[in-house]
């Protein structure tokens, strides 16, 4: 064989490689959620158990991803708070989303009372209904 045949096989053999690694990490939760978003004046911060986030606009969905560890009673804690617009945050711990709670303008919200029930990650979807502007929210794994 030349070299131009031999050239021509290694990039088809990388790209059919570089694809079923693309699947596989798909289908095993990889891209489960995205974010896609517009926002500004945002702050980001946290641990793997624990995430705090505020923010002056946003518009559209931000996802978080949280690690359990899978201890006896584990619980997700949330709070938050919103002056203007409509948002809806839903949490996925067993690979279903379910509604956490819904902020309206000059709402607040706080409690403790949601069981984890699988270990690994536990993602938390924020979902706006158009523009939020002065929101703060956190998350923590107890």
């Amino acid at each position: 064989m030349n070299k131009k045949v031999i050239a021509g096989i290694a990039v088809l053999v990388v790209l059919i490689a570089g694809g079923m690694l693309y699947l596989v990490y798909r289908e095993t939760g990889g891209f489960r959620y995205r974010s896609s978003c517009v926002m500004n004046m945002s702050v980001e911060s946290g641990y793997s158990d624990s995430k705090s986030f505020s923010f002056g606009m946003m518009k559209g969905q931000k996802v978080f991803r949280l690690n359990y560890d899978g201890h006896e009673g584990g619980r997700l804690e949330y709070s938050g708070k919103l002056d203007a617009g409509k948002l809806t945050v839903y949490y996925d711990n067993d690979g279903t989303k379910k509604e956490l709670f819904t902020l309206e303008a000059g709402g607040a919200v706080e409690t403790s009372d949601v069981k984890l029930t699988e270990k690994g990650s536990v993602y938390i979807i924020v979902e706006t209904d158009g523009k939020c502007e002065d929101g703060k929210l956190e998350f923590k794994i107890r």
